[in-house]
């Protein structure tokens, strides 16, 4: 901002020439404050489109069965065939615009509806009430949709929420580098790795490559559906995509759901030949899906 000495009086006459420089620096001290006041409160305030706030128990990999507060955001890149939260991937905007759907409290499956976009504040406020007071430190699960579509919003909200909870990540595996810019906001990382045949999409083998090696330092798992039409080739490329990085890293093997399930004697041989690789491979099914949780 350009202020004229006439507009701060700092041409006044009798004025020392120290008496007159300081007093300019002060006018124009004043007027960037007064800028700056004006820009931050017309700069547009960050915000997400959330699709739902909601405590529950984890239901797929290894943290089966502990407590975490949900937290969904909306829009995937990816259109997965059996993706089982189809509304949590569309990208909304104008009219179609849907409100958050957000749980009122930890002991309560009501919800209520609460506008969108939210601020990181809002969505602070929203999930500190589903806090269990005690010892333990909760965990937060960030999920989608894809979330690391919300990068910059993630940037702004995890570091004050990291203070209060573990923070897990569920992500498709592919967006690398919002991972490697985000990787010290995140304490946990849950990494799928897309299989062709069960999403009905290409593959995207060198994305997740890259993906995982941007996770490394951080707690993570690999985790791939698998449906009726998987092979063992697929399991063998995925194992091997881990073992290059790290043949610790767990491999959770999870079966769809309904009609594309896989038979049970798929699931031994994928166990097989990815245990041929990998120290740690699992077979998880959904099972908040089974408890019939949300």
């Amino acid at each position: 901002m350009i202020l004229l000495e006439r507009d701060c009086l700092c041409s006044s006459a009798g004025r020392t020439n120290i008496t007159y420089q300081g007093y300019h620096r002060a006018c124009l001290a004043a007027a960037d404050l007064v800028f700056a006041v004006v820009v931050l409160y017309y700069w547009p305030m960050i915000s997400a489109m959330i699709d739902e706030v909601f405590a529950s128990v984890q239901g797929e990999g290894p943290w089966v069965g502990q407590r975490h507060i949900f937290v969904r955001f909306m829009g995937c890149d990816l259109r997965c065939a059996y993706c089982d939260t189809p509304d949590a991937v569309k990208n909304v905007s104008g009219s179609e615009v849907r409100n958050c759907r957000a749980q009122v409290s930890p002991g309560s499956f009501e919800r209520e509806s609460v506008p969108n976009p939210l601020s990181p504040a809002g969505l602070s406020g929203l999930c500190s009430r589903l806090r269990i007071p005690g010892v333990s430190r909760p965990v937060m699960s960030i999920t989608g949709g894809e979330p690391l579509l919300h990068r910059p919003f993630l940037q702004e909200w995890l570091p004050s929420e990291r203070k209060m909870f573990r923070i897990y990540l569920e992500t498709n595996g592919v967006h690398f580098a919002e991972m490697r810019a985000l990787a010290g906001l995140i304490d946990v990382v849950s990494m799928d790795i897309k299989l062709p045949s069960a999403t009905g999409q290409r593959a995207h083998w060198d994305e997740h490559r890259k993906f995982l090696s941007a996770t490394e330092g951080i707690e993570r798992f690999v985790k791939s559906v698998v449906s009726g039409s998987t092979t063992p080739d697929e399991i063998l490329i995925a194992a091997r995509l881990v073992a290059e990085q790290d043949r610790t890293v767990p491999f959770i093997i999870q079966p769809a759901s309904g009609p594309v399930s896989p038979p049970v004697e798929s699931l031994i041989l994928f166990q097989d030949i990815a245990l041929e690789i990998l120290e740690d491979v699992r077979v998880i099914p959904q099972v908040h899906k089974m408890l019939q949780l949300p």
